[in-house]
């Protein structure tokens, strides 16, 4: 129990410090990093994991699970059509199974003419199906996001891959202000 405690510190370490700073001369949806002007959302997600083999743990009866979370994301504008992207989210997977399995990502990639996202970095949780203390994983994510006026939707796929087979697949939306 210790490691995983360490673990979500860790991550949660990592998100704080990997996002930019705001900057008080700045509003409010935009960051002020090294003199780079970036722009940032944030907003809820809820969506469907496949969690291959988790069917075989003691805590979960099926590998399909709903998930729910928060989640951030900052871009920095590149000219035309490429921008500098961040994103970190706080998902909770499993409840309707009345089991929490809470994960969190942080990822940096690509945006792509403001609509098309890449992604890759770093899944960390404190609960393992494999029970051999397999706390951090790669996490890869490709998304489209779609404006609706003052927000946006976002509709993201991410695969989580692992050495034992229990790799994650989910796909989630949501909202953007």
């Amino acid at each position: 129990m210790f490691n995983k405690l360490i673990v979500l510190c860790a991550v949660i370490c990592v998100i704080i410090t990997m996002t930019p700073s705001t900057s008080h001369s700045k509003s409010n949806d935009t960051i002020d990093l090294s003199g780079e002007e970036w722009t940032k959302r944030k907003g809820m997600r809820f969506g469907y994991t496949y969690a291959n083999k988790a069917d075989t743990s003691d805590r979960l009866e099926s590998p399909h699970m709903v998930s729910l979370g928060f989640e951030m994301q900052q871009t920095m504008h590149g000219g035309d059509w490429l921008d500098i992207l961040y994103i970190q989210n706080i998902m909770v997977s499993g409840i309707d199974q009345s089991v929490l399995a809470p994960s969190a990502n942080v990822l940096v990639g690509f945006e792509i003419n403001e609509a098309l996202q890449l992604g890759v970095g770093v899944n960390g949780t404190i609960y393992d199906p494999s029970n051999q203390e397999h706390y951090l994983h790669l996490v890869t994510a490709v998304g489209w996001t779609q404006q609706a006026g003052k927000f946006s939707v976002p509709i993201h796929v991410a695969y989580i891959p692992d050495v034992k087979d229990y790799y994650r697949f989910a796909v989630t939306t949501g909202v953007n202000w």
